[in-house]
């Protein structure tokens, strides 16, 4: 009987919200151990993230691929800020490079249009790699899209190895900047892109209060709902759509000009409604009993959407569970993650399936650099 190799994995992780970088340095085999040595957040200043966002700008309005080559003039701002947490979080937990096997990163997002099957992370694994001479595996998404995926959601397979060891019955809902879903039936994984999460809510809490977002959802619970846009927003197309199916952080972005129209409390509860409303649609696609939601993500610490949620879901018998109440920090959740799945890329284990990204058949991904 062979005896699976364990890595030490450090797992880097700057998601949809753009609230930070997630770093997370953890025991695993990519398989059915994990085990979490040290984690941490490192929050970006306002002017970092108002450069994101205007990158973000600057390359969904662009029509061609061609005209995109000039990210490479911001690929280097996103790799620098890269470098400079990961050598703070390395120094702030005394780790020894030669202990590191590698380390995991998901680039930056700044555009995902899986309809042309377009994606781009900002963030070169090659600089960082020769930077800190750690090997990298990264180029998650790549390997998906050129075998007929959406890239997104990537992250399934460990949310599958948490609820293995926990429940058959419940679903993971990630609440970043968009919302995505997780759930195992008859060892049949699905995932999917379910809507708008965080980032209408701190989109509109930044137009009207300079504030990043709702803390503890109080504007939204002060706020009345406009029920003529939540009707217009239920008829989507998106919402129509099987899974599996994804999204840019963008497309929900054709309702913030119609948000900003109303009372600024007002505009934040019905964002907020929108979020509740997109997980019920989810659920639905999936037609299978469900027990629990486990919720996970920076959209957990909104008590506005909890106590909605749980209100909600309980005439239909679902319980709502933070997954802090199973032993993992939400708001890192995402980084240990990309530490798993670095392991299952070196191990040539698949990181996508038909009913998680769109692929043709099981797939692998991630490149090594070293």
């Amino acid at each position: 009987m062979s005896i699976v190799k364990v890595y030490n994995v450090i797992g880097i992780m700057s998601g949809t919200s753009m609230d930070g970088i997630d770093c997370s340095y953890i025991k695993t085999d990519g398989v059915n151990f994990v085990s979490i040595i040290n984690e941490n957040s490192y929050k970006y200043s306002q002017n970092y993230r108002n450069k994101l966002k205007k990158i973000i700008k600057y390359l969904n309005n662009i029509k061609s691929l061609k005209e995109k080559q000039h990210i490479k003039k911001f690929e280097n701002i996103v790799t620098n800020k890269f470098i400079q947490v990961i050598n703070k979080f390395i120094k702030d937990y005394k780790i020894k490079h030669s202990s590191i096997d590698y380390i995991g990163i998901s680039g930056q997002t700044v555009l995902h249009d899986p309809k042309h099957k377009k994606t781009i992370q900002l963030g070169s694994c090659k600089k960082i790699q020769k930077k800190l001479q750690i090997k990298i595996v990264g180029n998650f998404r790549k390997n998906d899209i050129k075998n007929g995926g959406q890239g997104a959601p990537i992250g399934a397979f460990y949310h599958q190895y948490i609820l293995n060891n926990y429940s058959s019955k419940s679903a993971i809902i990630n609440l970043g900047g968009i919302a995505n879903i997780c759930y195992c039936y008859k060892k049949k994984l699905i995932a999917f892109d379910l809507g708008p999460a965080n980032v209408l809510i701190d989109d509109l809490m930044h137009h009207f209060y300079k504030k990043n977002y709702d803390k503890n959802g109080n504007k939204a619970l002060k706020g009345k709902l406009d029920k003529k846009l939540i009707d217009f927003y239920k008829k989507d197309i998106f919402f129509k759509l099987n899974y599996p199916k994804s999204l840019d952080r963008e497309y929900f972005k054709k309702y913030f000009n119609q948000l900003k129209k109303l009372k600024s409390n007002n505009a934040i509860h019905t964002a907020s409604m929108m979020t509740i409303v997109c997980i019920d649609l989810g659920l639905k696609l999936i037609k299978k009993k469900i027990n629990e939601l486990i919720i996970t993500g920076g959209g957990r610490k909104n008590l506005f959407l909890i106590n909605v949620l749980k209100k909600q879901f309980k005439n239909k018998g679902i319980n709502i569970v933070l997954i802090d109440n199973l032993n993992f920090n939400g708001d890192l959740l995402e980084a240990q993650a990309f530490a798993y799945l670095a392991v299952r890329c070196v191990r040539k284990l698949p990181l996508s399936l038909p009913t998680t990204t769109g692929v043709k058949k099981p797939t692998l991904g991630g490149i090594l650099y070293k």
